[in-house]
């Protein structure tokens, strides 16, 4: 039982009377006037929390149930002679919920400020929720959260974590989290779009995913510009910055997991990422924004559910194969599956090479030429997806920038070996 002996037993009593003034002033002010007011106010909630603060207190747990039975058979007494003009049952669903509040104070203060400030900011936004599910979302995005929250919170965390398969190629869980990946950067990009417009939108989703996935970023903005050919040159944007987001990536992992290396690739990945950024500058400059067709409605499909398993189905079939090649060949096979693996992943070479070279079974070139190779079929590979996804008019914009920085790196590579040749190494 708390006592006032101890100056922190006010503590837990202090937020339960805060949270039934906070809550009840919320209430008062909708409470109304009249014969036809509603029943609970500033008063009744303060009551109602400190009713289930003294009820924890006594230490005698049936008191709460007791308390919550007498509050509810009142409250309902109240609702009915008052449902017909007003029919909701918000007010008394949240006078128990303050009661309860008001009790777990005594247990968990802390939990029941966060609980009680959350309660008193849902009711307070009352009218911009209602606005939101009438106006704002759609029956399509609302079912495409839900299949999202399915895939990450159901599918991602029953999804076996180790390998198996042919080779022991195949982890499900990778597999899973790839199809969330897909995803997840499909709904930031719609999501930036409805938010801050077309071109700002794509802008930031496409450099944002290029972080996740610079293949499945380039997937979608080709749907995107599929779907509504006004946004083709804003999507070619978005898809050529996340390439600046796989050097930029590149960099770092090698920093973290083959700091030597770093020295060899610091110039090709700074004009790789040079080049893809001046690229995506002339793209944003060419594309006019009075095209756009006035009161463009941007809502629609979060993302297509039967290309994210498409392009799942081909991380899969590449993954196997680059498994089958480093068992049959060895290391003369490691060039080979990391053009392979850079199908899928420009960064999945850096994990492999980085084991190589620390065993002693791989140069610091033998690992720059291998990740250059798998840098330049990744973005073969970006193009592909880019003719599939987008069509002509989309790869037109992409392939030229995506060539560029294919020669970009491999001329960062030469200029390299070449000023360590001249002037000593670097």
């Amino acid at each position: 039982m708390l006592t006032l002996a101890d100056p922190a037993a006010l503590i837990p009593l202090s937020v339960a009377l805060g949270i039934g003034l906070l809550v009840g002033t919320e209430r008062e002010r909708h409470k109304g006037s009249g014969p036809h007011r509603r029943s609970a106010g500033i008063r009744t909630f303060t009551g109602a929390a400190m009713l289930g603060f003294a009820a924890q207190s006594l230490d005698a747990p049936w008191l709460v149930s007791a308390a919550l039975l007498t509050l509810g058979a009142l409250t309902m007494s109240a609702y009915q002679q008052s449902r017909q003009h007003d029919p909701g049952l918000t007010s008394e669903v949240a006078i128990l919920l303050t009661c309860l509040l008001g009790a777990l104070s005594g247990a968990s203060p802390e939990l029941a400020a966060i609980m009680g400030i959350a309660l008193a900011a849902i009711l307070a936004a009352r009218e911009e929720m209602h606005r939101f599910v009438h106006q704002v979302i759609t029956e399509q995005e609302l079912k495409d959260v839900i299949i999202f929250l399915a895939a990450a919170m159901i599918l991602l965390p029953l999804s076996p974590d180790h390998d198996t398969g042919p080779f022991q190629a195949i982890n499900p869980h990778d597999l899973a989290r790839f199809v969330v990946a897909v995803m997840s950067i499909s709904a930031l990009g719609y999501m930036a779009k409805r938010i801050l417009g077309m071109r700002a939108g794509m802008a930031l989703t496409g450099f944002a995913g290029g972080f996740i996935s610079s293949t499945a970023t380039i997937l979608t903005m080709g749907q995107a510009a599929q779907r509504e050919p006004h946004v083709l040159h804003a999507a070619a944007m978005g898809a050529v910055l996340s390439t600046v987001s796989t050097m930029v990536q590149l960099g770092l992992l090698l920093a973290l997991f083959l700091p030597s290396l770093l020295p060899y690739m610091l110039l090709p990945i700074g004009l790789g990422c040079c080049t893809a950024g001046l690229y995506a500058l002339w793209l944003y400059k060419a594309h006019e924004p009075e095209c756009m067709p006035p009161n463009l409605d941007l809502r629609g499909h979060a993302f297509e559910h039967k290309t994210t398993l498409i392009l799942s189905l081909a991380v899969l079939s590449i993954t196997v194969m680059t498994a089958a090649l480093n068992h049959w060949l060895g290391e003369p096979g490691v060039l080979i599956a990391s053009m392979l693996a850079g199908l899928v992943d420009a960064h999945s070479s850096v994990a492999s090479m980085s084991s190589l070279v620390h065993q002693g079974h791989a140069s610091l070139p033998q690992a720059q030429l291998a990740i250059l190779l798998a840098v330049s079929t990744n973005s073969l590979s970006k193009s592909a997806v880019a003719i599939g996804a987008g069509g002509k008019a989309f790869a037109v914009l992409i392939l030229p920038g995506l060539l560029l920085v294919i020669a970009a790196v491999w001329l960062g590579a030469w200029a390299r070996l070449w000023l360590a040749s001249t002037i000593g190494p670097l």
